[in-house]
C-alpha cells in the first residue's frame, strides 16, 4: 500500500468559492477551477488545515482548504508561479467573507507569504511512503 501523510481534514460536501483567479481552467480529480475564478472542490479532498502554529478555527477552514488547492496547483505546474501573492490574497479575501477578523486575516496572510518564500515553498512535495 501506498500513501500520503500529513492530512488532517477532508472535504465531507463539495463546495465553491468565488476567486480572482481569472482566465484558467484546471481540473483533476477532486477540484477544478473555471476562468470565471469559480474555485469548486469536491467531496474527499483532503487537506492539513492551516500551516504553521495558528489554531483551525471556523473562519480560517474553507480558507485554508482553497489556498491548498491553488498552491498545489501551482506547485503542480497547472497554475503559473507569479500568481501566489494573488493566491495568498485568497486566504485573505475567504476569511473575512467568513466571519473572520480582518487584522487576524491579514496577521495569517502576511505569515502565510512569509512561510511560502522560506521552507513552506517545498512543503507540497510529499513523500510516497509505504506499508
Amino acid at each position: 500500500m501506498k500513501y500520503y501523510k500529513g492530512y488532517k481534514y477532508v472535504v465531507a460536501e463539495t463546495f465553491s468559492l468565488q476567486t480572482a483567479i481569472l482566465g484558467f481552467t484546471v481540473q483533476d480529480k477532486l477540484t477544478n477551477i473555471q476562468p470565471d475564478g469559480t474555485l469548486t472542490v469536491q467531496q474527499w479532498y483532503p487537506w492539513d488545515g492551516n500551516s504553521g502554529p495558528v489554531l483551525d478555527v471556523k473562519s480560517s477552514l474553507e480558507a485554508s482548504c482553497g489556498h491548498d488547492v491553488l498552491c498545489d496547483y501551482i506547485n503542480m505546474g497547472w497554475l503559473p508561479g507569479y500568481l501566489q501573492p494573488l493566491v495568498d490574497q485568497e486566504y485573505y479575501q475567504i476569511a473575512v467573507a467568513k466571519g473572520m477578523w480582518w487584522r487576524r486575516a491579514r496577521a495569517r496572510m502576511l505569515a502565510i507569504r512569509w512561510y511560502m518564500t522560506g521552507k513552506g515553498a517545498k512543503r507540497f512535495t510529499r513523500k510516497v511512503l509505504e506499508a
